[in-house]
């Protein structure tokens, strides 16, 4: 609740500025987004998940937490599998995938190739960023 106060409140003081001065920094705007790890991903053609139809699906990497890295840590072992390197690791990547879209993981891994590769390549980006 206090990122969303902050956020709010930040929002509210840019307006203000704006309102003031007359003008927006889109390049500020832009870079802002640059910046952000959550990913849109557009599909190819509408998908079905879990009963639902999408078009677009948003991946929320910022809201993982450590619980979240070590749950899929815990239900790969459970299933007899070990990665030694999540960044290089499709399963594991699919995996933190559908955590960040609050969708069962093997929803992932039934995309077509083409989606399923962008979706997990933004995966192990976030990743690598976050210094894993």
């Amino acid at each position: 609740m206090d990122n969303s106060m902050n956020m709010e409140q930040a929002q509210a003081e840019e307006m203000r500025e704006a309102q003031a001065a007359g003008v927006v920094n889109m390049a500020d705007k832009k870079a802002e987004k640059e910046q952000s790890q959550n990913y849109t991903h557009t599909f190819k053609k509408p998908v079905e998940i879990e009963g639902k139809q999408y078009k677009t699906m948003t991946f929320y990497f910022e809201r993982l937490t450590g619980d979240d890295i070590e749950a899929i840590e815990a239900e790969l072992q459970d299933q007899n599998k070990y990665v030694l390197s999540p960044e290089i690791s499709s399963v594991f990547q699919s995996m933190l995938a559908a955590r960040a879209a609050g969708v069962a993981s093997d929803e992932i891994r039934r995309l077509p190739v083409g989606d399923y590769m962008r979706i997990k390549n933004k995966a192990r980006d976030f990743l690598v960023n976050a210094g894993y």
